[in-house]
């Protein structure tokens, strides 16, 4: 009896068109490096290359297949619905406040952030004028119409630009840089105030600082074409204002007026603000300079571009994202408390680099006693219950061996560490629920900690110089007066793992959770099949959760979710579970233990979700498919939440509206 399909297939593939071919191992129809499982899908690329022309496929391509959607977070390339974008609108960060990371060249410092609000729109009506136009649409130094000029008024007096008040987003006693781009269109000095104490005037003719008053030091730049990029540096002030035409010849801000022409004036763009303190501010990767764009509030741009030495070197590793809230208790995270101590002699050493690039770091010294050596906050830090993780930033000089504690009603746990091999060691006077940490930071600093899973009273931390790992809980030995160890950055959380440092001077500080959401239009639903994949670094603990990382959530409801999640049992690392959900029917792919817990440890998950089945692969190998599902969940106006529940860094994130097959997801997760 003949079979009508395959004189139909046979026909088909007797007849291809000039280029295609059939693979029959494979079963699938080849033409320019792509490749497909019908016929039809390989005739309608045929035809569209035919009328628009053959494009390669990308470095992100799978199994022949580019995904519509790319968040690379460490080359900084986006692309939704297969075109190239940038990260915003492609993803949406928020995050209410400031957070530090690491920069390229290692330094721990603040991420892109502008306390200034409406610095695109200089005519705003949070901006108020006194004696000066405001006229948006001029050329900027590149040429685009996003300057504005500054135009003095025909009225005698003092010809300014500024924020009402005080700014709330600034505080005084914290180091801040105000940076704007300026030209002379009519007038050459340009004046920038931190407040009417500290203020720099600019001589744009020749681009010098006519009169600098209590400014740390302002920097001008030129870009070419009369444009100067001005900085002024203080920590005097809470209110920014830029004013046109007083000299230096001033004897103090403000005193001198004149009557504008109503037509000479200067032209100013992108006024910013930011926190200079710590090792100041990585540069938005968006604008490649320190201009974060901002519009009725201040914005905390995402942490892209955070850098993790490996070694020998410091590589970028993607986007830090954090969706834990955390709060530093101590006070004074910079300086180690006095209160409590034994045979530590307490320095600073400015001839030492701290991990953030200043000169504030103390030296720990041994006494020349046989005694105790150690250092401690006698006071409680904070009373607190559940887990909770200690950690500060140390360096050998002479001496390599520390120990962390904390010390509470219900008895002592420490950890110890040795700076020159970076071993750790939980002491056998610690309990099981002590975890330690240690993780290095370049030019012989390392970030230790210590986590104790259980409930707290009156807790305080101590960092004590141990002559041996695993020592005696009373470990007196005789010190040489001179050898010691450097710390700095002291940071006490509740949590079960260290987060990203969080300085404080003279109070607690809390650094607010973060999100990252895909809006629903930027993804490439399919209500046939779709993949997806994720990796990067993640930091967990294991402390027998269901959920100790959702990778990525997209939920519309509990009924209709596709997600990826790690879970722990205690004693034995993470587990991986790829689910999806459609109308109530709940079908998962689950691993077994494929991570241990640890600081920043590498993953890469790939999964396949289909009408009729659901499969997940990790770091490079597949699973076996589940092929009883029925219908995949209606997600097509749903937005999608990138690490949900996640603390650590993303590298990429990638999906295509196509089935990669076991093999494709294998490869996507290598």
């Amino acid at each position: 009896m003949s079979n009508p399909t395959k004189i139909y297939n046979d026909y088909v593939r007797a007849n291809l068109p000039n280029t295609m071919t059939f693979n029959s191992s494979t079963a699938r129809y080849n033409i320019n490096n792509h490749s497909f499982f019908s016929f039809n899908r390989a005739n309608w690329y045929f035809k569209y290359i035919t009328k628009y022309g053959y494009i390669s496929l990308s470095a992100y391509a799978v199994n022949n297949f580019d995904p519509d959607l790319v968040f690379d977070f460490k080359q900084n390339y986006y692309r939704t619905g297969g075109t190239g974008t940038t990260l915003s609108p492609a993803v949406t960060h928020a995050r209410a406040g400031q957070a530090t990371m690491v920069d390229s060249d290692g330094l721990l410092k603040w991420s892109p952030h502008n306390l200034l609000t409406h610095s695109g729109d200089l005519t705003n009506a949070g901006w108020n004028d006194s004696n000066v136009t405001v006229t948006a649409g001029q050329n900027n130094f590149e040429g685009n119409p996003t300057a504005f000029k500054m135009t003095p008024t025909a009225s005698s007096g003092v010809h300014r630009l500024y924020k009402t008040t005080a700014n709330s987003n600034l505080s005084s006693g914290i180091l801040t840089t105000v940076t704007i781009d300026v030209k002379a269109d009519g007038y050459n000095f340009f004046t920038i105030a931190h407040h009417f104490n500290t203020y720099v005037i600019i001589n744009l003719s020749d681009g010098t600082v006519a009169l600098n008053v209590n400014s740390v030091s302002p920097t001008v730049t030129s870009l070419g074409n009369g444009w100067y990029r001005c900085s002024v540096t203080s920590s005097a002030g809470t209110q920014e204002v830029f004013s046109v035409g007083e000299t230096s010849t001033s004897s103090s801000f403000g005193s001198q007026t004149f009557t504008g022409d109503g037509t000479s004036g200067v032209l100013v763009a992108y006024p910013h603000a930011y926190r200079s303190d710590l090792g100041g501010m990585v540069n938005n990767p968006t604008t490649s300079n320190s201009y974060v764009p901002t519009t009725s509030s201040a914005v905390y741009a995402p942490r892209v571009g955070h850098h993790v030495y490996n070694g020998s070197a410091w590589v970028n590793e993607g986007i830090l994202h954090e969706s834990e809230a955390r709060t530093n208790a101590i006070s004074t995270s910079e300086v180690a408390p006095t209160a409590y101590s034994s045979g530590i002699t307490k320095s600073v050493d400015s001839s030492v680099v701290s991990p953030a690039g200043g000169n504030n770091v103390e030296k720990f010294t041994l006494s020349s006693s046989n005694e105790r050596h150690f250092v401690g906050n006698h006071n409680p830090i904070s009373a607190s219950s559940g887990t909770s993780t200690y950690s500060i930033f140390a360096k050998g000089s002479g001496h390599n061996l520390i120990r962390l504690g904390m010390n509470n009603t219900a008895g002592r746990f420490y950890c110890d560490f040795n700076l020159s091999t970076g071993q750790k060691q939980v002491t056998s006077i610690s309990d099981s629920s002590v975890i330690g940490a240690i993780e290095s930071m370049g030019n012989g600093w390392w970030r230790c900690s210590m986590t104790y899973a259980s409930e707290k009273t009156n807790p305080y931390a101590t960092v004590s110089l141990i002559n041996a790992m695993d020592a005696p809980l009373l470990n007196p030995f005789l010190g040489d007066g001179t050898s010691g160890v450097y710390v700095w950055g002291s940071q006490y959380e509740v949590g079960s793992t260290p987060s990203s440092y969080i300085p404080t001077s003279g109070s607690a500080v809390t650094r607010a959770a973060e999100t990252l959401t895909v809006p629903a239009a930027n993804l490439p639903y399919s209500s046939t099949n779709m993949s997806i994949q994720i990796d990067g670094r993640m930091t967990y603990a294991d402390q027998d959760e269901f959920s100790a990382h959702q990778f990525m959530r997209w939920r519309a409801s509990g009924s209709d979710n596709i997600a990826s999640a790690g879970g722990t049992n205690t004693g034995d690392g993470l587990r991986v579970l790829f689910q999806q959900v459609a109308g109530g029917v709940n079908d998962t792919i689950p691993t077994g233990v494929v991570y241990n817990e640890g600081i920043l440890v590498p993953f890469n998950l790939s999964s396949r979700h289909g009408s009729t089945f659901i499969n997940g692969a990790t770091d490079g190998t597949a699973l076996t498919a589940d092929t009883t599902p029925v219908a995949l969940p209606d997600l097509s106006t749903t937005n999608l939440e990138l690490g949900y529940d996640f603390m650590g860094t993303i590298a990429q994130f990638r999906m295509w509206d196509e089935d990669l097959g076991d093999t494709g997801i294998a490869e996507a997760s290598t």
